[in-house]
């Protein structure tokens, strides 16, 4: 058995069952060895490294396990680097192998040599460099365990190409380990529950780890039971219902008014599966002195730049199941107050606040994009200013549907839809994406369309760089420079792929578009023409 099997043998014993990768000449082997276990692990092929590990972020994110990948050397390992930033900032399982050069070459800055401790150390949960055939199978056991243990985040491992081409008799491979499953200590339960029961208006801040112990059910059983409103962390609108009466809303880039006015409000936060980032809280600044803190999260470093009230270092279902089992039932203004505060963010979600300027209307695409699609469809949507728009007005009520890059890294719109398709090939996948955005990483719809998935692409094209062209007007009045694009026929490129495509300029031509894209089967796009003066749904607020 060389060494490529054993790296493939051992995916299978933690039951990995999908793989991205492009190919390079130092992982040949592994491609082999997968080529004979087709039946047990799909191979998904893109034709960039980040694309490869944006796509393993949006399966990781809705399967909750280790999400793989294999590069080549530096070429491909540097490319890769933008996914795995992504995926530590979003604490998503992805395990990225690079099949690096011979060992005798090492430290002689030989032919695509860089050294992946000092690079991705930084930006990742783990890095291991295998020393050894002998040590292959147990690094790669090691490595897919610490990616889903406490916070989940992205491990590297580098392999040489010797160690992947020697060859071993009847490899170890370690036994699967039982998962670790933290849970409250009674003092700190019991020291939140009286913290809860004296607070009068108590906030619930739901983080990354809702989604990733799938407790988006208890977390609405946890807001009912505290009476508290729930505000979703950056981009984790899917953590609980927006029609449940506890939905706060979503804390993005732009903090809106009703949400700061409820935050003045509010004596407690309980942060929930949260690591508190900065977008979430403003910059660190959304703590005030006065205010007490509740803090649930697996990972002991999280808590370290906050003074908690309480502290549980716990997974976040057994810590808020002891503490609503220990609370009394919540006085009637809190429940009053929660409900004012939840219609209010209704109403902002409505259309018809922003004046338009040009001939479509985004608030009214996303309604009507709301009722026209099922409620289980998956939304991929890439960084950029359009997306502001799906976050204000579209209403996510199912969980695993809403997939953004929590670190703000574009181009991840079309190969995140690779990914969620494949984690999820029963439902519909929507990808919403920039003109900007598509330009980075739009040539992913030949893996697309080779893979025969059904996704669906909406472009959202206003020839400009939308969020750094509104940070220059606001800051310059008006002034810009080098925000300027000119836009390429979208739906041209996407028939180019073997795709059906629509281009849609106002905005009564959107529905019928919509539907005829909806019932093809197969993958399709749709591209919208915007106009740059209705970049964003917030009257001029960006930061």
């Amino acid at each position: 058995m060389h060494g490529g099997e054993i790296v493939v043998e051992t995916w299978l014993s933690r039951g990995v069952d999908t793989v991205f990768f492009v190919p390079g000449g130092t992982n040949v082997t592994v491609l082999e060895a997968l080529s004979r276990n087709q039946n047990k692990i799909r191979s998904v092929p893109t034709r960039l490294e980040s694309s490869a590990v944006f796509a393993a972020d949006a399966y990781a994110a809705i399967r909750k396990k280790p999400a793989c990948v294999v590069v080549s050397r530096a070429p491909g390992a540097t490319n890769a680097s933008i996914g795995i930033h992504t995926a530590m900032q979003a604490s998503r399982p992805v395990v990225l192998f690079i099949t690096n050069i011979p060992r005798r070459l090492k430290g002689r800055e030989s032919f695509q040599e860089i050294n992946y401790l000092e690079m991705y150390t930084p930006v990742a949960k783990a890095v291991i460099d295998v020393n050894s055939l002998d040590e292959l199978a147990g690094d790669i056991a090691r490595a897919l365990d610490i990616s889903v243990s406490g916070r989940p985040g992205p491990v590297v491992v580098a392999i040489s190409k010797d160690i992947l081409d020697e060859k071993a008799d009847d490899p170890l491979i370690p036994k699967p380990a039982a998962p670790v499953r933290l849970g409250p200590d009674p003092l700190a339960v019991d020291r939140a529950a009286r913290l809860i029961e004296s607070s009068k208006n108590p906030i619930i801040l739901a983080g990354e780890m809702v989604g990733f112990e799938s407790a988006n059910s208890e977390l609405e059983k946890f807001a009912e039971a505290t009476g508290a409103g729930v505000l979703t962390a950056y981009r984790q609108q899917d953590s609980i219902r927006a029609d449940h009466p506890s939905h706060f809303g979503h804390l993005s880039i732009n903090r809106l008014p009703f949400q700061e006015q409820a935050l003045k409000e509010s004596d407690l936060i309980i942060a929930v599966g949260s690591r508190l980032d900065s977008v979430s809280t403003a910059d660190y600044t959304m703590l005030r002195p006065d205010q007490k803190l509740i803090m649930i999260y697996p990972d002991p470093s999280a808590f370290a730049p906050w003074q908690a009230d309480a502290a549980l270092g716990s997974n976040v279902i057994p810590a808020m199941v002891a503490i609503a089992n220990a609370l009394s039932a919540p006085p009637p203004d809190r429940i009053a107050w929660r409900d004012k505060v939840h219609q209010e963010e209704v109403d902002f979600a409505k259309p018809g606040e922003i004046e338009i300027q040009g001939d479509i209307d985004m608030a009214q695409v996303i309604e009507h994009f709301n009722k026209a699609v099922p409620k289980e469809s998956v939304m991929v949507s890439d960084a950029g200013t359009f997306g502001r728009w799906i976050t204000r007005y579209y209403r996510f009520n199912e969980p695993n549907t809403e997939l953004s890059p929590v670190s703000g890294a574009m181009g991840y719109g079309v190969p995140g839809g690779i990914g969620a398709q494949v984690a999820n090939p029963d439902d519909p996948v929507f990808v919403w994406v920039g003109d900007g955005g598509f330009l980075m990483t739009g040539n992913e719809c030949a893996a697309i369309v080779q893979e025969k998935l059904p996704v669906k692409l909406i472009v959202c094209d206003n020839n400009c760089w939308g969020s750094i062209l509104v940070h220059q007007q606001k800051t310059f009045d008006g002034w810009d420079f080098g925000t300027r694009l000119a836009s390429p026929d979208f739906a041209a490129i996407g028939r180019g792929f073997g795709m059906p495509a629509w281009t849609v300029s106002k905005t009564e031509e959107f529905a019928g578009a919509l539907e005829e894209m909806m019932a093809v089967d197969g993958p399709a796009m749709l591209h919208l023409l915007q106009d740059m003066r209705d970049v964003s749904p917030y009257s001029g607020s960006a930061r």
